[in-house]
């Protein structure tokens, strides 16, 4: 057998080990890193993670202390491990995602959205064309904002304003219909801690105080 082509083959095995191992274990600190900021915003009473593909991705719960009831979401991961997949992930801008459900009781006043505007075809909100519409810019990103029910675009401003790092936040809702906050982020090297801990603060301005 060609030499040459032994050591090509040893090679791609050494690559191939130490990306595997070097991405299972950037993949592992980014979820520990993730969920331990998430739980720092959330103050869980209660928590249960479940690995949904080996080091790709976990599904999570929360019991919550009120005035919310539960969390339920997902952190999926970009492909780090695979020296296969990896380029095709990037060359698919599939990276890291982080979603959340945060859920309550108390009654809403209306239904809001903040969506990065790249983002409002595949956001999949009912009823669009209805709700009223604002198109705004936060640190150099555009956004959409979207309501119905209750005039809630100064809340949704503030909301936006408040973000350090906007252009992680894919898609914010407060949705009436089923009492649930929703985020949807875009994380970088496995931070969230402060578009959660702003996004968390204005969940009050949502809701009607005092009422369930």
């Amino acid at each position: 057998m060609n030499p040459f082509f032994i050591s090509a083959l040893v090679v791609l095995a050494v690559v191939s080990t130490a990306s595997y191992y070097l991405g299972t274990k950037k993949n592992r600190w980014i979820v520990s890193t993730m969920s331990r900021q998430l739980e720092d915003a959330l103050k869980p009473k209660t928590t249960n993670y479940v690995n949904i593909g080996g080091v790709i991705g976990y599904n999570f719960t929360y019991a919550l202390p009120a005035p919310y009831t539960s969390a339920k979401g997902t952190i999926t991961l970009s492909p780090r491990h695979s020296l296969l997949y990896l380029p095709v992930s990037r060359l698919l801008g599939i990276g890291d995602r982080f979603f959340v459900n945060v859920f309550t009781k108390k009654k809403f006043k209306g239904e809001g959205h903040i969506v990065d505007l790249k983002y409002l075809g595949k956001a999949n909100i009912a009823g669009v064309e209805n709700m009223e519409r604002r198109d705004v810019e936060a640190k150099g990103k555009k956004f959409v904002l979207l309501w119905r029910k209750a005039d809630l675009a100064s809340t949704l401003e503030a909301t936006l304003a408040t973000l350090e790092d906007p252009a992680s936040l894919r898609h914010f809702c407060a949705y009436h219909e089923t009492g649930t906050f929703f985020m949807h982020l875009r994380p970088k090297a496995g931070q969230i801690a402060e578009t959660v801990q702003s996004l968390v603060k204005k969940f009050p301005e949502y809701l009607e105080s005092g009422k369930e």
